[in-house]
């Protein structure tokens, strides 16, 4: 199923990002996003039963090529594998996440848009708490709506502070990119290795899983080198496919304040996001601090500030999880009674 197939089974969508958040500037793209109900005949269909994917076949295989030359195979190896589950990849036209391929556009399909939530997912959770800017809202939404603390937990502190993290290790490798960039493609040579490599990746494995008292000097040097000439080759590849993908407005802000302000903003509204919701057991997703997130967009904030509000993130999240009246986990036997109802009037079908 195509995403405009799936617009007309569409129960809710609406502008996301920026433009959401109240932190968009004039340059800043449009993003809809949204929720569908498979229409019932997708049960029967016994060809085309999954739902087209979200088109990163593309960016995987780049992904997994850069790693084989990184001599990563585990990493490339990874890559492939995630590619090929259902619930994560598209090489086999199976993820229940369609999209626009003209525009910034997707939809979700509504067993895994409660799968998601229910994991207090931060991109996803955001859709019940949404008040602006919706172009599609129907009836089931409403009730979904009217039920949405059903899935808001505990469980935040860890995906919103994993989300943040996520940003803060980009902001980190970026920013040694930018002060300390690798001036050329790493060989062989320059670690003391021959042409081509006499051990293999799984030999090296198995040789370091070895007692030390086992493994010659020499071997256990070579193996060393091995592994610090694959880290220094993937490091030049990430950098490479970095420098080429940035877009050149944002590589002139990083240039110009050092580190990347795009990302230090998500970090911070996802820290207070966090805060907020095991605190006052809300979802702010029109920010009140949209100004000051802007301002982050414009260098106001030193790198610094940044890495303060970082580095005391699992602390104060931590206090916030113990004090926090939320429930631990999601209410998932009554989400999945939510879902039958929706399902009974949707399909006429009562299970």
């Amino acid at each position: 199923m195509h995403y405009h197939e799936a617009l007309k089974h569409c129960i809710f969508r609406y502008t996301s990002g920026s433009h959401q958040y109240g932190t968009n500037r004039p340059d800043s793209d449009i993003d809809m996003r949204g929720v569908f109900i498979a229409p019932l005949y997708c049960a029967f269909d016994i060809f085309q039963t999954r739902f087209v994917g979200a088109g990163t076949l593309k960016q995987t295989l780049i992904a997994a090529i850069s790693a084989i030359e990184g001599a990563d195979m585990a990493a490339a190896k990874n890559l492939v594998q995630n590619a090929l589950m259902t619930d994560r990849g598209d090489l086999s036209l199976s993820v229940e996440t369609v999209c626009d391929p003209k525009a910034d556009s997707e939809l979700q399909e509504l067993r895994k848009f409660f799968k998601l939530a229910a994991d207090c997912n931060p991109n996803i959770i955001e859709f019940l708490y949404v008040d602006d800017l919706i172009d599609i809202c129907t009836g089931e939404w409403e009730l979904i709506r009217r039920h949405r603390d059903l899935f808001l937990s505990k469980r935040a502190r860890w995906t919103f502070a994993g989300y943040a993290i996520q940003q803060l290790k980009r902001i980190r490798v970026h920013r040694g990119y930018l002060i300390n960039p690798p001036t050329h493609k790493p060989t062989r040579r320059e670690f003391g290795l021959p042409e081509n490599s006499k051990i293999s990746r799984e030999h090296q494995n198995a040789i370091l899983s070895l007692p030390e008292e086992h493994i010659a000097d020499k071997l256990k040097d070579q193996v060393a080198d091995e592994r610090r000439y694959a880290e220094a080759l993937m490091q030049w590849n990430s950098y490479q496919q970095w420098d080429k993908k940035r877009n050149p407005a944002r590589k002139e802000l990083e240039r110009k304040y050092g580190y990347d302000v795009k990302h230090s903003m998500h970090l911070i509204r996802l820290s207070r996001m966090a805060e907020e919701i095991l605190r006052d057991q809300q979802v702010l997703v029109r920010r009140p601090d949209a100004e000051e997130l802007k301002g982050i967009l414009r260098g106001e904030w030193k790198y610094e500030d940044i890495e303060a509000v970082a580095d005391g993130l699992d602390n104060r999240l931590d206090a916030l999880y113990k004090s926090s009246s939320l429930r631990d986990a999601p209410d998932r036997k009554k989400i999945s009674e939510l879902y039958r109802v929706i399902c009974a009037a949707r399909y006429g079908i009562y299970v």
